[in-house]
């Protein structure tokens, strides 16, 4: 995985850099996710991991089935990366697109698993405490897991704030065994 974080870095960053200049960074951005749902296709998928189609033929590809929603700059980024092999880590380069775009709009996302769903007030409870702890942007994605019984565990970048009724559970059973 670090790997493949690894050699899309340096893609994520130019195309990041080059969108940024153009005062394009949302349109990229979509551009980006669309090239990454076509590459999930499995009969896209197998023409591209395939070395017997040359580059011409995916890249060919790729821009007939998205040439609607992309612009000639993007067009050339898919040409940089089939000529490099590295259309398979586009996931990795989405990834860390968002994270460049969310640092640049000064928006950090939270991820909430929840056993119920949270009402209006205390979704923005939440998310007015996190902006004041993190001095950004929040925006809130919440998920629903009933096997943490009550409670919230919530996500952002590496800190887990775990308040779940299970995991108080788990605590409260290795101090008795």
């Amino acid at each position: 995985m670090s790997e493949l974080l690894t050699t899309a870095r340096p893609y994520a960053k130019a195309l990041f850099k080059s969108a940024n200049e153009h005062n394009a960074l949302e349109k990229n951005f979509e551009m980006l996710r669309n090239l990454k749902i076509v590459l999930e296709d499995e009969n896209v998928k197998s023409i591209v991991s395939n070395d017997s189609f040359d580059n011409k033929y995916k890249v060919s590809l790729l821009t007939d089935i998205l040439k609607e929603n992309s612009d000639e700059s993007f067009i050339r980024f898919i040409s940089l990366l089939a000529e490099n092999n590295r259309l398979l880590v586009v996931d990795e380069i989405v990834g860390l697109y968002d994270i460049y775009f969310q640092e640049e709009k000064s928006l950090k996302t939270v991820k909430i698993d929840t056993a119920f769903d949270l009402s209006t007030d205390q979704l923005e409870s939440i998310k007015s405490a996190l902006e004041k702890r993190f001095n950004k942007k929040i925006e809130i994605e919440q998920n629903l897991d009933a096997s943490l019984l009550a409670g919230a565990v919530v996500r952002i970048d590496d800190l887990v704030i775990d308040g779940s009724l299970r995991e108080q559970l788990r605590k409260l059973e290795s101090q008795l065994i």
